[in-house]
Parts: C-alpha cells; sequence; structure tokens
C-alpha cells in the first residue's frame, strides 16, 4: 500500500490535505514570480545599456568639441598669426574647456614645436576604467574626472616673407 501512494505523490497527482484546485493555484503563483523576476531583470539591464549609450554619446560629443577647439588653436599657431591666445576657456552646451597652448623654439634649429592641450569635466562612469580617479580622498569625495586631449605639431619658425625680394 505504501509503495503505491508514493508512486503517487511522486507523479504529482494529489498531496494528502492539498485540493488539485489549490495545487494549480500554487504553481500559477510561483511561475507569476519567476516571470516577474526575468522580466525585472531583463528591464534592469536594458536600463543600464541605455545609461550606458547616453554616457558614451555624451562623451563623444565632448570630444568632438574639444577637437574642434585644439584644431582652431593649432590652425591659429601653425598660420604664425599674432594674438593666438595661449590659454581660454570656453564654455558650450554647459560644458567649460580649458585651452592650453604652448610654443617652444628648438636650440639649433628655425623650428618651433607648438603643443595645443584641451580639458574639460566629464560626466558619468569612466569609459574603459575602473574607479579611475578616485584615489587619496576620504570617502565619499570624489575627484571630478577630466577628460583631455593634446595636439603636437612643429612649424617652421622663418617668417614666410624673409626670402621675398622687393622688385
Amino acid at each position: 500500500m505504501k509503495a503505491a501512494s508514493s508512486k503517487r505523490r511522486a507523479h504529482g497527482t494529489t498531496l494528502p490535505g492539498v485540493s488539485g484546485r489549490s495545487a494549480a493555484q500554487g504553481m500559477a503563483l510561483i511561475e507569476a514570480l519567476v516571470a516577474s523576476a526575468v522580466l525585472g531583470i531583463g528591464l534592469a539591464a536594458a536600463t543600464r545599456l541605455t545609461l550606458h549609450t547616453l554616457h558614451t554619446a555624451s562623451d563623444t560629443r565632448q570630444r568632438t568639441v574639444a577637437l574642434a577647439l585644439a584644431l582652431d588653436a593649432m590652425d591659429c599657431h601653425q598660420s604664425g598669426r599674432a594674438g593666438c591666445a595661449l590659454a581660454a576657456a570656453t564654455a558650450v552646451q554647459g560644458t567649460t574647456f580649458n585651452l592650453q597652448s604652448q610654443v617652444q623654439t628648438r636650440p639649433g634649429l628655425a623650428l618651433e614645436d607648438l603643443q595645443v592641450r584641451v580639458q574639460w569635466p566629464t560626466v558619468g562612469p569612466a569609459l574603459g576604467a575602473a574607479d579611475a580617479g578616485f584615489g587619496g580622498n576620504s570617502p565619499g569625495q570624489a575627484q571630478p574626472r577630466m577628460g583631455e586631449l593634446t595636439l603636437h605639431s612643429s612649424r617652421d619658425a622663418v617668417p614666410a616673407w624673409l626670402g621675398v625680394s622687393l622688385p
């Protein structure tokens, strides 16, 4: 007798004290909870992916603006025009970009080395680095991370008009 009743329980037909309808409702509740958990995990992953995409787009926009500012400053220094700023701060769409330029003459050569550096505060998690920029501070006080772009070039230190003869 015991073997027959254990076989019935193993196949899940009925359990003592539990009706078939009540067991089905319990299984439906468990299935609903599992489905809710899977849906929640999927939505959390989609939200994280969306935030990562927004931070990447913001970082790309900031790098594009920094490159445009650096190229403009480099063109000014390459042309040898007077009045090219060596330091400037420019605000674009709420982000302040700090531009610093250096012009150094190479000793013994008629060349000048040009360096243009643009720095700006970045927002969001560090892309490609874990916990970058948090060293040395007390907990809860993170240093603002800075994006940086540097261009190097050289130009002829001899003025273009030097070899021109007058009529």
